[in-house]
């Protein structure tokens, strides 16, 4: 909260991010002015949660001839929520059922690589990309219509 008065002796901070580490200082305040902040109390590292942010701007890259490459800007740390981050990235041509799901384990990760010699040039995929973590799994990004290399 923002202001606390001067009879409290605790407040809950609320809508912190999971798996984040945090400090809290305390500023007293009254008529005549603020006062200095408290020293800072010992890092709390929040629980962690299933991811809710999927990766941003999914879309296509060029590559070599019978490849589909698939791009992402890669979720920043304060977002993982957890240990074990990856993602799922899940692709199927464009207008068939059933999706194709690969692992990709780095957290820093920003492409992924499918080869098929049998996917012609410029076959167009459905394609999104997921997230999870030690927790569960958690949304994938919108669906993006891409294209194989040529």
């Amino acid at each position: 909260p923002d202001v606390i008065s001067g009879d409290m002796e605790s407040a809950m901070a609320v809508e912190l991010n999971p798996w984040v580490e945090y400090e809290f200082r305390v500023v007293a305040t009254n008529k005549i002015g603020t006062g200095d902040p408290s020293a800072p109390s010992r890092v709390i590292r929040t629980n962690e949660a299933v991811p809710k942010t999927p990766p941003a701007n999914v879309s296509g890259r060029s590559g070599r001839r019978h490849e589909l490459v698939i791009a992402w800007e890669p979720v920043s740390e304060e977002f993982q929520n957890g240990e074990g981050f990856g993602y799922i990235v899940a692709f199927r041509p464009n207008g068939t059922r059933g999706w194709k799901e690969k692992m990709v384990t780095s957290s820093d990760a920003s492409k992924f690589i499918y080869r098929d010699e049998s996917v012609p040039p410029l076959t167009p995929f459905e394609v999104k990309v997921g997230v999870y973590n030690n927790k569960g799994d958690g949304p994938f990004s919108p669906i993006m219509v891409i294209c194989s290399a040529e």
